[in-house]
């Protein structure tokens, strides 16, 4: 899906240009709220650094905010690839096992989608859609291609899954069935499992 952002990357690095980088994730929370529901946390500054890209929450835990990597802080597609791909787990975030439940295949793959259609936007899709043939990335590559099985416009399916089960990853194998009748049942379970599941992280 093609998606409608208006942003220009300025000359000066992501790590230096708070306000532009405010600028940035202020349109991809709207257009992600706009697709898929409101937020559910307070949404803080995102910051650049080792270990990135994650979401991180505050010490009260009422806030949220991404974590993006140092190759972000220096490269103005990275930082609009990690930053869009963290918005969507923004949205309804939630610590990683073995605190948390952490996110489905589903929303990886979604988060996957979300921030390649707004590199083709305003980025460089070309780059981003590239590392995703890294080997490191084959779980995300693999979960936004068991996505890609639902059909349709992928947003509002997206959107229905999310108003039924409250969140993303609490959707189920029928959940999904639901808004994509002809999916196989096979494929409906593997959207529905977690993206952690014999991974370490």
């Amino acid at each position: 899906m093609a998606l409608q952002i208006e942003f220009s990357c300025p000359s000066t690095r992501p790590d230096q240009s708070p306000s532009k980088m405010a600028e940035l994730q202020e349109k991809l929370d709207q257009l992600a709220q706009n697709l898929f529901g409101s937020r559910n946390k307070k949404l803080l500054a995102p910051e650049f650094v080792d270990g990135g890209p994650n979401v991180r929450f505050t010490v009260d835990g009422t806030g949220a905010y991404a974590e993006l990597s140092l190759s972000a802080a220096g490269y103005w597609p990275t930082a609009i690839y990690e930053l869009a791909h963290e918005i969507i787990h923004l949205l309804d975030p939630r610590p990683i096992p073995p605190v948390g439940k952490g996110a489905s295949r589903f929303e990886e793959g979604l988060a996957v989608n979300f921030s390649l259609a707004v590199s083709q936007a305003i980025g460089d899709y070309s780059a981003m859609s590239e590392h995703l043939k890294d080997k490191k990335y084959k779980k995300y590559a693999n979960a936004h291609q068991l996505l890609s099985r639902l059909g349709g416009d992928l947003y509002i399916r997206a959107r229905e899954i999310r108003q039924q089960a409250g969140h993303f990853s609490d959707a189920t194998a029928q959940n999904f069935i639901s808004v994509s009748p002809k999916l196989h049942e096979h494929i409906a379970h593997k959207l529905a499992e977690s993206f952690y599941e014999g991974k370490q992280k």
